[in-house]
């Protein structure tokens, strides 16, 4: 399939709000051939992650993954030490719990092609896109592992959705995500991260668990 194909069925799918899950599954699966098949560089590692997650395909290209498994080792590396760098742990957290970064990177991608971008631009239909998606992604996990050699404590990180938010609850994404970091010793580490918004301002939360 060309480029122009892509990029034709993507115009003809955003043109109308993107109200279903099929829908969101239609557009990321069509967004993650153009990544595959024309792939920009820096490759945008949070939409890329995200689009893999709705197909249910594991992410485990060392040039994809290698750059985030470091963080998270060094985020790992530190906690087990007893000490912790809050402000990089916010960042790291922020990109894939707030989702921002997702938002950005998609806008981003549609804006290459001349593609609609509503979807990233309004908050309700970035809201409404995220409430399908957490349905998407229900059943289903996300493995992130690299095969390269330079990782010293690392193995693995899997996502999974955390729960549902109450419709009560003013919260800045519809669902919780829990990472469980697998360590080269065997041992897991759960952190289940939470995100919410009362009064408009941002309140992350995590919890975290040795296995």
């Amino acid at each position: 399939m060309t480029e122009k194909s892509i990029v034709a069925k993507l115009r003809d799918a955003l043109s109308d709000p993107v109200d279903s899950e099929c829908k969101v599954v239609y557009i990321l699966a069509e967004t993650r051939k153009l990544l595959e098949t024309y792939p920009p560089d820096p490759i945008p590692f949070a939409l890329k992650l995200y689009c893999h997650w709705a197909l249910h395909v594991d992410l485990e290209n060392p040039g994809t993954t290698l750059q985030f498994l470091e963080k998270v080792e060094t985020f790992v590396v530190s906690m087990l030490a007893g000490s912790k760098d809050i402000a990089a742990e916010h960042r790291m957290y922020r990109e894939f719990v707030f989702l921002d970064t997702f938002r950005l990177q998609f806008r981003q991608f549609l804006q290459t092609y001349d593609l609609p971008t509503a979807v990233c631009d309004e908050d309700s239909r970035w809201h409404e896109f995220l409430e399908h998606y957490a349905g998407v992604i229900a059943d289903g996990s996300l493995s992130c592992k690299t095969k390269a050699n330079s990782l010293k404590v690392v193995s693995e990180v899997v996502f999974t959705k955390g729960r549902i938010r109450a419709a009560s609850e003013k919260t800045y994404i519809p669902f919780g995500l829990v990472w469980t970091i697998i360590l080269l010793d065997g041992k897991k580490l759960a952190v289940e991260v939470r995100a919410s918004a009362p009064v408009g301002n941002e309140i992350l939360g995590s919890v975290i668990t040795l296995h």
